[in-house]
């Protein structure tokens, strides 16, 4: 893109009228964003940044989600690392330290925010307040914030552009924000029960929570 189309790109957004819906207006339109989204994949940049805004680190890799409750969440770049849940039972392998973590699958939203894209979204009144912000077109911000103070973070943000899910931020209790920016999405393709089952490599130490 040309200096002069940034600048009258940038332009249009700041001249864009910014929307807020009600809590259970926003809760519902993102319930229409969530529902039309049974599968997910595609690749992540996740990207730590501290209270101050200063970069901690980075990681990429790929991803797939089925709902509900089923992820795949493969960190290939700078350490390997696996995740994998198949609605029951929560796998984290970490191929470096050759150590499997093995817990229970649990569906509470305020402990493991992720499932949030793929648990069953009726939780969301009862989890969360819910705000929605539009400033263009395409792009919508959802902002959730924790209605129970104790969990593990503050605010939990997706974005959708184009009605695709872009990118989601999760803000810790301690104000450091892990942004997870997605591409090469793709939707409601047919994903193999496999994917979300993990057996461990033999000569590795299996922990349990």
């Amino acid at each position: 893109m040309n200096v002069f189309a940034r600048i009258f790109t940038g332009l249009l957004l700041v001249l864009s009228v910014t929307t807020y819906a009600t809590d259970d207006q926003a809760a519902a339109q993102l319930r229409k964003q969530l529902d039309a989204m049974n599968t997910l994949q595609g690749d992540f940049v996740q990207t730590t940044y501290d209270k101050a805004g200063v970069e901690q680190e980075s990681s990429s890799g790929n991803f797939m989600l089925m709902r509900p409750g089923k992820f795949y969440w493969k960190t290939l770049e700078p350490m390997p690392q696996l995740l994998v849940s198949n609605n029951k039972t929560i796998w984290l392998y970490d191929p470096d330290l050759e150590t499997v973590n093995i817990r229970e699958f649990t569906d509470d939203l305020r402990e493991t925010p992720a499932l949030l894209l793929s648990a069953d979204i009726e939780q969301l009144r009862k989890n969360f307040s819910v705000a929605r912000d539009q400033q263009d077109g395409s792009a919508e911000k959802y902002t959730l914030t924790p209605k129970v103070t104790e969990g593990m973070f503050q605010h939990l943000i997706l974005v959708f552009k184009s009605g695709q899910l872009s990118e989601f931020a999760i803000q810790d209790s301690l104000g450091q924000l892990t942004r997870c920016v997605l591409s090469n999405v793709q939707r409601n393709n047919a994903l193999p029960e496999e994917n979300f089952f993990f057996v461990p490599p033999e000569g590795v130490e299996i922990l349990r929570d």
